[in-house]
This record gives C-alpha cells, structure tokens and sequence, in this order.
C-alpha cells in the first residue's frame, strides 16, 4: 500500500511540474540538431541518462552508442523516409530531474519512444509515470521492480534491454557451481542500494536451491568504506568465493582489500566488473569472474567498436553497445508498428522477437516486458586482463 501510495504522489508532483514550465534538466536538452517535436521529416526518440554525475560514465557511453546507431540508420535511409532525432535530457542521477526530463520528452518533444538510464530506482520511479502518459521506455534498469508491479503483472510502458538482476544473479550462481565448481561461497553486498539488493537476493536463493552453501551473508550501508571486518568473517567462514554484487567503485575498494588480507579465492560478480574495473582496481584485478553483454571478440562487436572509435576517438564500455542495441530494437518496433505512434510502438515492442544485436538475439515476453533466453557472456580478469570464457545460461532460464 506504502508503494502504491509513493508511485500515485510521484505521478501528480510530476504533472504539477511540467505545468508549471521546464525543468532544469530540460534546458540541457542535447539534441542532433533540427526542429523539436516528431513531426515533419523526424521522428524524436528520447534518452534519459546521467551525463554530469555519479553514473555519468554510463550515462554517456548509453548517449554515444545510441547516437552510433541513429547515425547508421539515418546513412541507410532512415525508416519509411524518415530521419531519426536522439533527444539526450541530463538526468543528473536524480529522480526527479528524471521525471522532469520524461514528461518534456513525452508531452513537449513528442518523442515516440524513450531510451532510460542503467539506473534501477530512476526506473521504478518512471513506471507509473510512462504507464500514464503512454511513453514506452526501454532501459537497462535490471532492478524487477521497474518492469514489474507488485501483483506480478508488467508495467505497460517499462521495458528492459538485458536480463534482469533475478536472471543475471541465477547465470552467476549457476556458472560459479557449474562450470567453477565453488559450492561454498560468501557474499557481500550494500544493504543501501537497491541495484546490490537485487542481485544478492536471487543469487542466494539459487545457490540454496542447487546444493550449494552460503557460508557468510555480510553487508555495509553506502558511506561505508573498510569492509576488512566483514571480508574476515567471510574468510573464517571458508568461502571458496565471494559474491560481490556492488557499484564499481565499492568493488575497487572490496577487492582491494581482499587481496591486501591475503584473501586469494575468486570472486564472482555482476556487470560493474566491466571496463574500467580492472583499471581502477590495478594489481588486485585477479581471478575475477563475471557476467557481461558482449564478447569483444565477436564480429558485429568488432564493427561497432571500430566504427565507436572513429567517432568518439575512445574504446566503447559494454553500456555503450546497450545503447547502440536499444536503438535497434525501437527502430525495429517503428517499422512493424508501420508509424511513428507511441502506442503503436508500445504494442511492437511487446512483439520482439528474435532480433540480431551486438548483446545477442534480443526477444521480449509481453508478459514480463523482459528479454528470454539471452545467454551472457562469462568474462575472467587474469592480471588486470579481460579474457572470454563462454557463452553460458542456466537450464531453467533456457527452457523459458
């Protein structure tokens, strides 16, 4: 009831503000340059990313590869005749500026469908919001409560790029006992962030649920900086691992101080073990296991990176191929929805299936508006470097 109630006051505080004028996210507005609006010879497709804050490194590779793939499309022709327009609002890592940014995207620059942030609480603060206005959103906010109401069913206009935290947790703990062959395994987490929350949950639930053991479940609060009293109690207990389901920062600073205790065992992790990780890290960057998007080594990775460097004279991170890819699959969903019409495009989106992106072979469930069957690639970091390991998804996620 206390959710319900916080999403119903975020809804009118929302529409409150965009009566009252723009925000000031909304006079950052970034655009390819042309007229507002989706009208004429464009088609507005909004994007909703952190660019001066906390997660403004993903914010910008999302930004950057999104505008890659907008400006292939638009060399080949563009969809039925017409050019594509990426309207970028700085959403500062602040929901609210979020919510500002969405309803000027939304109601003032008719975008047909939006990209949003790698950010889960801006996501679930945005459901309800797009549910009402008729937006579509498609992000790579992993956190279920974005795509998911509390009484099971999707949120109609949230829609999620990659697997979710539930499926990305379920693929570590499978590959750590499957494929690692480590059954007892610690776990440290940030009891304060919801991104480390829903990640540790599932990948506890499924290591118990598989034979596995749980030897020590430790957590710290965000302000929290010295871990060596948890990382102890994870060593006493006799972890083969140690899950680490944390921002990228913290994983520094986790792993950091693992190594310095002598702690040696691997240590299995999620997503923000990525570039520029191992950077960051340095010498404790060692015999670390994790999920990711891509396969450098794969072709249309190849291309599209290459193609990333010519333009913004930088190595893309994965986010910026979640970018690339949420533009494949809103362009695709424009074509079958045979208009430029949110709804339209809503219904489309429901309907992926099977579409080739630099992540894999994208489809999504109309009833959990989440991708199916899409296998992660399993990345080790051996001295500070990123090595592919395989393909891997779990038997149960395979048969969904």
């Amino acid at each position: 009831m206390k959710k319900f109630t916080l999403s119903v006051i975020a809804l009118v505080l929302a529409m409150v503000l965009v009566a009252c004028g723009q925000s000031n996210s909304s006079k950052g507005a970034q655009t390819s340059g042309g007229n507002q609006g989706g009208n004429g010879d464009q088609i507005i497709i909004g994007n909703l990313q952190d660019l001066s804050s906390t997660t403004s490194v993903w914010g910008k590779a999302v930004t950057n590869g999104a505008q890659l793939a907008i400006d292939k499309i638009n060399k080949d022709g563009g969809i039925n005749g017409k050019k594509l327009k990426l309207v970028t609002y700085d959403t500062k890592n602040d929901v609210q500026e979020a919510i500002n940014a969405y309803n000027r995207l939304a109601t003032q620059d008719k975008a047909v469908a939006i990209i949003g942030p790698p950010v889960s609480n801006i996501g679930i603060a945005l459901a309800p919001i797009a549910e009402n206005t008729k937006v579509s959103i498609l992000g790579s906010f992993i956190d279920e409560r974005a795509t998911t109401k509390n009484n099971g069913k999707p949120w109609g206009y949230n829609f999620l790029i990659q697997p979710s935290s539930v499926q990305q947790a379920q693929i570590m703990a499978g590959y750590t006992m499957d494929k690692l062959n480590l059954k007892k395994i610690g776990v440290l987490y940030n009891q304060a962030n919801a991104y480390s929350v829903s990640l540790a949950k599932p990948f506890v639930d499924y290591v118990k649920a598989h034979g596995g053991q749980i030897v020590s479940e430790q957590t710290y609060k965000t302000t929290d900086k010295d871990y060596k009293t948890q990382l102890a109690e994870i060593q006493a207990a006799g972890a083969e691992a140690i899950y680490l389901p944390n921002y990228i920062q913290e994983n520094v600073l986790a792993v950091q101080q693992a190594r310095q205790m002598g702690i040696s065992v691997p240590i299995v992790g999620a997503l923000d073990f990525a570039p520029p990780f191992a950077k960051l890290a340095g010498d404790a960057a060692n015999d670390i296991y994790f999920p990711n998007n891509i396969a450098a080594e794969d072709p249309q990775i190849r291309e599209v990176a290459a193609a990333y460097k010519a333009a913004y004279n930088d190595d893309p991170l994965n986010k910026a191929f979640i970018g690339y890819d949420s533009i494949l699959v809103i362009a695709d969903a424009i074509k079958r929805a045979g208009a430029p019409d949110p709804v339209k495009v809503h219904d489309a989106l429901e309907q992926t299936k099977d579409l080739k992106g630099t992540t894999g072979n994208i489809s999504i469930s109309p009833t959990t508006h989440r991708p199916y069957g899409l296998s992660m690639v399993m990345i080790k970091i051996e001295k500070g470097q990123y090595v592919t390991q395989e393909r891997y998804i779990t038997k149960e996620q395979q048969q969904q």
